[in-house]
């Protein structure tokens, strides 16, 4: 039972953690810039935990180029943000995102 909570903690904090991001990234979109700022997002989001050292690890570029006509989600670079942010705060973290990681990470940097 103990897991199970930690499990719905961890999704609870990681749908809060995540709308926030995709609000922030709107809100820098809907502002007609040509690139955001991952470090700047990130910080608007709550994840004051990214620094530049991070962003090396994940190999994410610190400015990324701004599509307003895809939904965020497409171009912005979530997926390796959460699984860094998942590694740090799912119980069976080991069995999951490794596997997501190698087979479904498609950024090229």
């Amino acid at each position: 039972m103990k897991d199970d909570r930690n499990v719905s903690e961890a999704i609870r904090e990681a749908n809060e953690v995540f709308a926030g991001l995709g609000r922030a990234v709107e809100e820098a979109a809907g502002e007609g810039v040509t690139h955001v700022d991952v470090l700047e997002i990130t910080k608007k989001a709550g994840l004051s935990e990214i620094d530049e050292s991070v962003l090396r690890e994940l190999q994410i570029p610190r400015f990324i180029p701004c599509h307003h006509w895809i939904p965020w989600h497409h171009w912005f670079c979530w997926r390796p943000l959460w699984c860094w942010w998942w590694r740090w705060r799912y119980p069976w973290y080991g069995w999951c995102c490794p596997w997501w990681w190698h087979r479904c990470h498609w950024y090229p940097w």
